[in-house]
């Protein structure tokens, strides 16, 4: 990367200045957005936050809950994910998950997947046994 100089063996003040210039404006935005972000997100969080309390009211074991909360959110995740591959992914994974039987019903029949679906992704044919 060539220096931009004003003739001597020093940056040229203006131009860097014009760069951080730029570069506050942007962060700006990216905090602005942050805001509108985090406002937008109040009324859900709240509404989590009263269906918490009234599940404690209940006598709900909340320890238990939350962690019940954390297992679904990351199965729906995982959901998400599978539904966002493309097909030719998604038909791949299909045989995987079946070559794996039950087995890729547990956390680590997960984990072997996921890895899986990296080395496949990334060029390795280890897995192209499973298409047999």
């Amino acid at each position: 990367m060539e220096r931009t100089t004003s003739g001597s063996n020093e940056f040229n003040a203006d131009e860097l200045k014009g760069y951080l210039t730029e570069i506050d404006l942007a962060d700006d935005e990216i905090i602005k957005l942050k805001m509108d972000h985090a406002a937008a997100c109040k009324g859900p969080r709240r509404q989590i936050r009263d269906i918490m309390n009234a599940a404690k009211e209940a006598g709900i074991n909340m320890t238990a809950l939350r962690t019940v909360v954390a297992a679904h959110r990351a199965e729906r995740r995982i959901e998400q994910k599978i539904a966002d591959l493309e097909a030719d992914d998604r038909a791949d994974y299909e045989l995987m998950e079946h070559a794996l039987g039950a087995f890729g019903d547990t956390p680590l029949g997960a984990a072997a997947l996921a890895r899986a679906k990296a080395r496949q992704q990334s060029g390795d044919k280890t897995m192209d046994s499973l298409h047999q």
